[in-house]
């Protein structure tokens, strides 16, 4: 896809770049980004868990190419003052409040997790190409993004069934379920189509990310 290249995304680190200057995520090794910083403009967060925020490629990010912006939700900026993140390059977004930034329109939405967490929708200006990006979330009912270019959205499994079973192999074996914490904060693959059914109104393009992958 032009518009997005795929760095990593599942529950072993994420990271995203849209337009090739908005890196979407650090929650890999620096290594991982390397190539693509000197182009970065804007650096979206979603929320604090490591899969998603790695501080020691974020600050490695800054030091590289200090003129990046860091657009980010309120609940994080005391984790990143706290990591000496300098406060001139921290953009703090108001949930459902669009702001305009360099060649974007950028608009956080709301997702449903154990910790805060934003979704975003994403309309570069020059072009009109609009994405839509949320993972990490339980549902996606309260959120309308229709007409998206590109849906970017969780599809961490298949079905409730699916991991309902999966719960129960675990207990059968006396195992803690892990599975147990996903029902509550993230989205099967069904909950997106339906999303998509809704809200895919041009026949954009749609990518399931976020899968989650077992360990071997």
């Amino acid at each position: 896809m032009d518009n997005l290249k795929i760095i990593a995304s599942s529950s072993n680190g994420n990271a995203y770049v849209y337009f090739e200057n908005i890196l979407l995520d650090i929650g890999v090794p620096f290594s991982k980004i390397k190539p693509y910083i000197q182009n970065i403009k804007y650096i979206l967060l979603t929320h604090c868990h490591t899969d998603h925020f790695n501080i020691k490629t974020l600050k490695k990010a800054i030091y590289e190419n200090p003129n990046i912006r860091i657009i980010c939700g309120w609940f994080l900026v005391e984790k990143l003052v706290d990591n000496n993140i300098p406060k001139k390059n921290i953009f703090v977004l108001e949930l459902d409040k669009t702001y305009i930034v360099g060649d974007y329109v950028i608009t956080p939405v709301m997702a449903i997790h154990d910790v805060g967490n934003f979704g975003y929708l994403i309309q570069n200006s020059k072009t009109g190409f609009k994405v839509f990006h949320i993972s990490d979330t339980s549902s996606v009912d309260h959120i309308e993004a229709k007409g998206c270019n590109l849906y970017a959205i969780e599809g961490n499994y298949e079905t409730d069934d699916e991991l309902r079973e999966k719960i129960k192999q675990d207990e059968e074996q006396g195992k803690y379920s892990h599975y147990k914490r996903v029902f509550n904060t993230h989205l099967s693959q069904v909950q997106a189509i339906n999303f998509l059914d809704r809200n895919n109104t041009n026949g954009g393009d749609y990518i399931f990310i976020h899968q989650h992958k077992e360990e071997k």
